[in-house]
């Protein structure tokens, strides 16, 4: 499968801010998925799908976030979205931060 060019990340990241690479193996090949931020209103809906179906989640979730690449490849491959799904933690995790009692 063709590399994404530099000049193509420079111009999603103008357009979507910070990106992500997701580089998953389908068939005999890998495919690459680009993937911006998570945002709010993604982020509350895939939640509530997580609740009920961890795969139907990471479809929502890689649907709403990939700006580049064959996502419905990926979706209609069970061991691809496995993968994908499994990588997407990366993607809509959250930092930690440090809580201390004065």
């Amino acid at each position: 499968m063709a590399e994404i060019t530099e000049k193509e990340i420079e111009s999603l990241k103008a357009k979507h801010g910070e990106l992500f690479k997701l580089t998953i193996p389908l068939k005999d090949d890998e495919v690459v998925l680009i993937l911006k931020k998570l945002d709010r209103v993604t982020y509350s809906a895939g939640s509530k799908l997580l609740e009920k179906d961890e795969l139907l989640a990471a479809e929502m979730f890689l649907r709403s976030l990939t700006v580049s690449g064959p996502v419905e490849d990926v979706i209609k491959d069970f061991e691809a979205l496995r993968i994908a799904a499994s990588l997407l933690g990366t993607v809509i995790g959250t930092r930690s931060g440090n809580v201390a009692k004065l």
